[in-house]
């Protein structure tokens, strides 16, 4: 028997045992509503960040930026990253109305975010970047540093303060790009649309219901899908959150926003990468 999945993906309080795994037993009602007593971070761990009412602890609820966006290139000239996949862009905290803040915290700027990642022990996300997380001019510490300046010190969950007296240096920058990363692995677009008998073409073009037909059948929902002159450049992946962002667990796809997908109805290109 299992505990409910808020319950399992509440954070620790001070000197708290960890909370069962997923294997020990399920509560009876009575029982979570004495939980929910104890801990009031239950009901809100329940709450997706564009919810409302929903929690307006900034450590509990990403806000104002309650919309996380995974955004991703197909960068075909020149082309950047491996021939049968997107590249990453960003994870930015969008408002639920579709604004945003930007350059919350110039105290946490980061400009060495490979030293960074490493020196928190996150090599395997660094090296899974330096593959997908890639700057078209080929200074990739530029671009992560930016991506983080900019949106990453926005995410309001991952304050540093957020942490409590746990927090260890560049933790917060850590979790933002590992779940960034994370997010990524579990959307692949390329294989989503071959799977469907979609591939980059110098001369077939696609409609863009063919577009989100594919990537509906591969995810259970559509992404944003942004065209330049009629050749497709990006797809925009958008996410609530429940609770805190420090996992991708914690995060559930939803429809874009109206007026985020800019790509014709059709005669798409999808350019191969040369």
């Amino acid at each position: 028997m299992r505990l409910p999945q808020i319950l399992l993906a509440l954070p620790l309080l001070p000197f708290a045992a960890p909370p069962p795994s997923a294997t020990d037993m399920k509560l009876p009602s009575l029982a979570r509503s004495a939980v929910a007593a104890a801990l009031p971070y239950l009901t809100e761990r329940a709450c997706l960040s564009c919810s409302s009412p929903c929690s307006q602890d900034a450590c509990q609820t990403n806000t104002p930026g309650g919309l996380l966006l995974l955004t991703t290139f197909w960068d075909y000239s020149p082309a950047t990253g491996p021939d049968d996949s997107f590249t990453m862009h960003g994870l930015w905290p969008d408002t639920c109305s579709g604004g945003y803040d930007s350059d919350c915290d110039s105290s946490r700027n980061v400009a060495d975010i490979a030293g960074a990642l490493q020196s928190a022990g996150a090599t395997d996300t660094l090296d899974f970047m330096n593959q997908y997380w890639l700057d078209v001019n080929g200074d990739n510490n530029q671009f992560w540093s930016h991506e983080w300046n900019k949106h990453g010190t926005c995410v309001s969950t991952l304050a540093p303060k957020c942490y409590g007296s746990s927090y260890s240096t560049n933790e917060d920058l850590a979790d933002y790009f590992t779940t960034a990363v994370d997010l990524f692995k579990g959307l692949n677009l390329y294989k989503a649309f071959t799977a469907k008998g979609i591939y980059p073409s110098s001369s077939k073009t696609y409609t863009k219901s063919q577009l989100q037909s594919a990537a509906k059948a591969a995810f259970g929902y559509t992404p944003a899908f942004r065209c330049r002159s009629g050749k497709l450049t990006e797809a925009w992946h958008f996410h609530e959150t429940t609770g805190r962002s420090t996992s991708a667990d914690a995060f559930t796809r939803v429809a874009p926003i109206s007026g985020t997908d800019n790509c014709p109805s059709s005669g798409i290109s999808w350019v191969p990468k040369s």
